[in-house]
């Protein structure tokens, strides 16, 4: 009888054993699979997103070039997923960017700026067109800045502004100039590296740094040829950039 009842004992520890650890495991594994729903839920906001932004990155940079039927079918093509990313996000919310109050009135920003181009557009006004549509770039930056979505996206923004200065200083062949703004461009393009360091974006710093090199020379004539190389390798980046 005293054998039955410690077998019996036991056997029930075992299986209050047994049940703990299968208790602890399904603790374990549903923040594994809540994190995989957030993941998917993330990837599917980013995969309408990038339906908006890659058709106007298209169009940024066919008004930029002044092409302009391209410039109009990309335009036709942006203001078509607009349209339908404006409809699905109208009400809904996903998790990503449920907290984000400022997210309709960046929208709805954004939609006044790129109906407001139409006519330059058409009309093939494309530097006024670029111009304005500039302004739609900082808005999809600051959404995904403050939603945490992109990193890579919003550092080459961010070296893009700087950049600018680089390029102008470049281009007017003001060697010193250069020199005053390369330590912040360097201090941005760090930043991309730090995410990403593939060979597009090595030949966006072997550009930059060349520029800094001829500065240094005094190599004023051959700035704005370097200059444009970098600008090429940037865009080449940003456009295959989701």
């Amino acid at each position: 009888m005293l054998a039955l009842m410690l077998t019996i004992s036991v056997s029930l520890a075992a299986d209050r054993q047994s049940t703990s650890e299968l208790a602890n495991l399904d603790m374990k594994e549903a923040p594994q699979e809540t994190g995989q729903s957030q993941a998917n839920n993330d990837s599917l906001f980013l995969d309408d997103f990038n339906s908006v932004n890659n058709p106007y990155k298209e169009t940024l940079f066919t008004t930029g070039q002044g092409r302009r039927n391209e410039s109009i079918n990309n335009y036709v093509n942006l203001t078509e997923a607009l349209t339908a990313f404006q409809e699905k996000y109208k009400d809904y919310r996903p998790t990503v960017i449920k907290s984000d109050e400022q997210f309709s009135g960046d929208m709805m920003n954004v939609s006044v700026i790129i109906s407001g181009v139409k006519d330059d557009v058409y009309t093939g006004n494309l530097t006024e067109a670029h111009k304005k549509l500039e302004e739609v770039r900082p808005i999809f930056q600051s959404i995904l800045n403050r939603n945490g979505l992109l990193p890579l996206s919003v550092a080459l923004v961010d070296f893009h502004d700087v950049m600018e200065n680089v390029l102008d200083a470049a281009n007017n062949k003001d060697a010193s100039k250069v020199l005053e703004v390369y330590p912040k461009a360097d201090e941005k393009l760090r930043a991309v590296e730090a995410i990403s360091n593939e060979p597009g974006i090595k030949a966006i710093r072997a550009n930059l740094d060349e520029i800094m090199s001829l500065a240094k020379e005094n190599n004023a004539a051959e700035l704005p040829t370097k200059s444009g190389d970098l600008k090429a390798s940037y865009v080449k980046v940003y456009l295959a950039t989701s």
